[in-house]
């Protein structure tokens, strides 16, 4: 694994790095690659089928979901944030959102089935990362409770 990759992990996702140790983060890491994408390009497209998880080590997207001929803009994601976790967890593989890149962006993509034949045959590093995706999970649920009561609001 380059000593690169691990540097940028751990530097935006140093909680995560830190409880899993050095030997865990490495183990973790082994199934990445490095994606780079451009301003304006999207990542993940809301309802397409989604096979990786990306960890964001540079730039921002934005996170989106269409209704009809509309774009609703749910967030504005950074370094230290994941991506594609709801189509992992939910065994669906299709996109809960649309991603595009803001800035230049750059990510480490770990394929789904990577994922889940890690978190299956190595009981540290599911102790530590399953825990982590469920919290970020219901957090992102109740922003998007709170984006759906603020539009009901301004609709009223």
């Amino acid at each position: 694994m380059e000593q690169a990759i691990m540097n940028a992990f751990c530097a935006h996702f140093s909680t995560l790095a830190q409880e899993l140790g050095t030997l865990h983060t490495a183990t973790l890491l082994k199934g990445v690659t490095v994606l780079e994408l451009p301003e304006g390009r999207q990542l993940i497209r809301h309802r397409m089928p989604v096979d990786s998880i990306y960890f964001i080590v540079a730039g921002t997207v934005r996170v989106s979901v269409e209704d009809g001929p509309t774009s609703i803009v749910l967030n504005v994601l950074g370094p230290g944030q994941w991506l594609g976790e709801v189509s992992v967890l939910s065994g669906e593989l299709m996109a809960s959102a649309t991603i595009t890149t803001q800035t230049p962006a750059r990510f480490l993509r770990m394929r789904h089935q990577m994922l889940e034949d890690l978190i299956t045959t190595n009981q540290a590093v599911a102790t530590v990362l399953l825990p982590h995706l469920v919290l970020m999970l219901a957090d992102r649920l109740r922003k998007s409770y709170q984006l759906e009561a603020s539009l009901a609001m301004a609709q009223a």
